[in-house]
């Protein structure tokens, strides 16, 4: 019997097959975990883990000989049309109406039929170029009309770094604004926007989409890129447009910070490390990983950790396959040659050496950022970690900074919408994962980018069940994409040539039909102009209600440093970010406790009749009521009101 025939039967010993048996038998037993703890990803990971192993046996055991069904030829001449159309569409609302629910079903169907081309178009008709100039135009037109229609910038941590210390900096043709910041060591971001606004003569905020805006959208192609290193060219293009639509990765498209241009050069390492280990390769290209390294480095903090377990986990793949276990074996009759690994011990050594001297360097809160952080994480440990510990939610989407008690069936539902687009990817994740732990298919590669995913979900899920939130796990999501987008495309490409004709059709056809949906609606998708008022939070303001912050902040006498309670404004949270990132005023959130508030100082947007903003109960936690103007200010002096804020002040009397 020959080494193909005996390796090739069900019943030999392959670790991919012994894997997805684990795996689906891992899944069965932590269903349970959902009567334990009821958060979204409790509920559905061990469904997701037990499904994508079941797939992945019935792949192995059914073999698939039917054709594929592929679009005719006249669909694919017409829906580049179709898609093109939709996005000028999507701009012409975008001018008029802003990022609108129109908006939002407009990007919807246009994903869909982008999405159809990539999966089902006939080999014959397929031009890769075309395809993937549709993903990207798609990804800048929902990106830029977010932040090019936005009155204001979109999101929280965006007023501090570009509505003041830029600014500041580019004022100061320094960086003394920031000398006290965690930020001084790792200004990049800082300098490329005030840079640019002074070289080409535009605003801050046109500077910030040119240099930071741009680039992220642009960064879909070394995803492309990297994956067409691993597989064919249809399911590279895949892997870049379930990147570009997923909608924690749209969220920093948006929101501008540094996560964004962290996320960028992020990729960049990834496409050269995959390069490195799967290609012939020259001093050029570890120079490469080098210049985005010390970028990285010198752009975000959260950046460079995740890029440092990207690196490690290259380095314990080589120590994997050199045991023997993983290593491919030569296929009999055709003499293929195993390349050889390659060693990254330089380039982590490099990299955890260049990183810890930075963070000695950098100030935050009083001492070193290495230092503060190092005890945030052992202060973590002593008071609040736990099994289960779940308060402050382990989810991505930026309105999980705040916490209700009680969910209604409408927030339940979007809490599945938010989590959908990941799971999805999590599913063909790991069905690419088992396919390249088979011995024929494994590479240093695709190994460490499992092992980066595994240790990356760790931080993000794992870490969060015992209450350890100190890594900002929210912020690893749009990171833990890249691979996944990447051997999602090796689980979907094996997937849809060996399962079963239903199966792989059904597969496709729910990604084709359920994934723009779920990530062009999710919270992270729509932080500009949500498409579920009352639920979703808004994360952007009109033009009367930055206008109101203007006027309370050059007229109010409060600072961040005033402790006295009549000197504090109170508002809702996300507005009150504003005030205290932009102006440097003193904003907290209103008090609401048995319908009525003992706050001095009052402002009111009309956004609370029907928003998902947030208050401060009685017992100190965040929750959404809507209110009228009058149960916030009954009683209370209006001194302010422009139409959408109004400022109500206690009268000394009272």
């Amino acid at each position: 019997m020959s080494p193909n025939t005996t390796d090739s039967r069900w019943f030999d010993f392959r670790l991919d097959v012994a894997a997805a048996v684990i795996g689906l038998i891992l899944g069965l037993l932590m269903v349970p975990l959902r009567f334990l703890a009821s958060q979204v990803y409790i509920e559905t990971i061990p469904i997701v883990l037990a499904l994508a192993c079941l797939l992945y046996l019935i792949s192995v055991r059914v073999s698939n000989t039917a054709d594929f069904p592929t679009l005719t030829p006249t669909l694919t001449r017409l829906l580049p049309s179709v898609a093109f159309l939709g996005m000028a569409a999507m701009v012409v609302v975008a001018v008029h109406q802003s990022r609108s629910l129109l908006f939002h079903y407009l990007a919807v169907w246009t994903g869909m039929v982008v999405l159809a081309q990539v999966v089902f178009a006939d080999e014959r008709d397929y031009h890769v170029s075309l395809l993937l100039a549709q993903v990207l135009v798609f990804g800048l037109v929902v990106r830029l009309a977010g932040a090019f229609t936005a009155p204001g910038y979109v999101g929280i941590d965006i007023w501090t770094h570009a509505g003041n210390w830029s600014p500041a900096i580019k004022e100061a043709n320094s960086l003394a604004p920031i000398n006290t910041k965690k930020y001084y060591a790792s200004p990049l971001y800082h300098l490329l926007v005030a840079v640019g606004s002074q070289l080409l003569g535009v605003t801050i905020r046109q500077s910030l989409i040119l240099t930071v805006g741009i680039p992220i959208a642009l960064s879909t192609i070394l995803v492309y890129a990297t994956a067409n290193v691993l597989v064919e060219q249809r399911w590279a293009v895949f892997a870049a447009a379930i990147y570009t639509l997923s909608g924690n990765v749209i969220e920093w498209g948006i929101h501008l910070i540094p996560t964004g241009l962290g996320l960028v050069f992020y990729i960049a390492i990834i496409y050269a490390l995959t390069r490195i280990m799967s290609t012939s390769y020259n001093i050029r290209d570890f120079l490469l990983v080098v210049v985005f390294s010390v970028a990285v480095i010198l752009t975000h903090q959260i950046s460079s950790f995740i890029m440092l377990i990207f690196v490690g986990a290259g380095l314990v793949a080589k120590v994997l396959l050199s045991t023997g276990l993983l290593r491919p074996v030569r296929t009999a009759g055709l003499g293929e040659q195993v390349r050889d690994t390659t060693n990254l011990t330089g380039l982590l050594v490099f990299d955890l050496g260049l990183i810890t001297f930075m963070w000695s360097l950098t100030p935050y809160r009083g001492s070193s950022f290495l230092e503060t952080m190092l005890s945030f994480f052992a202060n973590t440990l002593q008071e609040s970690a736990g099994f289960l510990n779940l308060a402050g939610g382990s989810g991505g989407s930026a309105n999980s900074a705040a916490i209700t008690a009680g969910p209604t069936v409408m927030e339940k539902f979007i809490g599945y919408l938010d989590a959908m687009g990941l799971l999805l990817l999590l599913l063909i994740t790991i069905a690419g994962s088992l396919y390249v732990l088979h011995r024929r298919r494994t590479s240093q590669v695709t190994v460490a980018s499992i092992i980066a995913i595994v240790v990356m979900l760790v931080f993000i899920f794992g870490f969060p069940l015992f209450g350890i939130r100190t890594f900002v796990p929210g912020r690893w999501l749009a990171f833990v994409t890249v691979p996944m987008a990447i051997v999602g495309a090796i689980g979907v490409a094996y997937l849809a040539s060996e399962s079963p004709k239903g199966v792989a059709v059904a597969l496709l056809l729910v990604f084709t039909l359920v994934y723009p949906p779920v990530t062009m609606l999710s919270s992270q998708g729509t932080l500009d102009d949500p498409a579920f008022d009352g639920v979703q939070t808004r994360y952007s303001y009109t033009e009367n209600e930055l206008d109101a912050v203007r006027t309370i902040a050059n007229t109010t006498n409060t600072s961040q440093e005033s402790s006295a309670p009549n000197d504090r404004l109170t508002t809702d949270h996300p507005y009150g970010t504003v005030f205290e990132r932009a102006w440097e005023v003193n904003a907290e959130p209103v008090v609401i406790d048995n319908g009525s508030t003992t706050n001095e100082t009052v402002v009111y947007r009309e956004y609370a009749q029907s928003g998902a903003e947030y208050y401060q109960n009685g017992q100190g936690k965040p929750f959404q009521p809507k209110v009228q103007q009058e149960d916030l200010c009954r009683g209370y002096s209006v001194v302010y009101d422009n139409g959408d804020v109004a400022v109500c002040e206690r009268s000394v009397s009272s």
